[in-house]
């Protein structure tokens, strides 16, 4: 019994020595909370003045539009599957706005 109790307190021990040993990691260190005197990152404020990067910042809206929709859908009991129809009908009208879109720029510049 003393034996194992030791063991225990043994491997709890080297646990937490080792945690303590490892310094934390830079992605929490630069975290936005820890340095919010620094403001926010420059890529947010970078313009999307190209047709393209119109485009890919349309689907990653559309995507994120469809992931918060269907994680609603999943919270409801009843008509689940018709709000999740819907959902994923909308994000095809949106994909379909974004390629749609993508082709007039493509056909005004020719």
């Amino acid at each position: 019994m003393n034996r194992a109790l030791f063991r225990a307190v043994a491997a709890a021990t080297c646990a937490f020595a080792a945690t303590l040993a490892y310094p934390v990691s830079p992605s929490t260190e630069e975290h936005v909370g820890v340095n919010a005197e620094r403001g926010d990152p420059a890529r947010w404020y970078v313009p999307a003045d190209t047709p393209r990067l119109k485009y890919e910042t349309q689907v990653k809206e559309a995507r994120a539009a469809l992931a918060e929709e269907l994680k609603e859908c999943r919270a409801l009991k009843a008509g689940r599957s018709d709000c999740m129809a819907q959902a994923n009908a909308q994000h095809r009208r949106d994909m379909d706005e974004a390629r749609s879109l993508l082709l007039k720029s493509r056909r005004a510049a020719d």
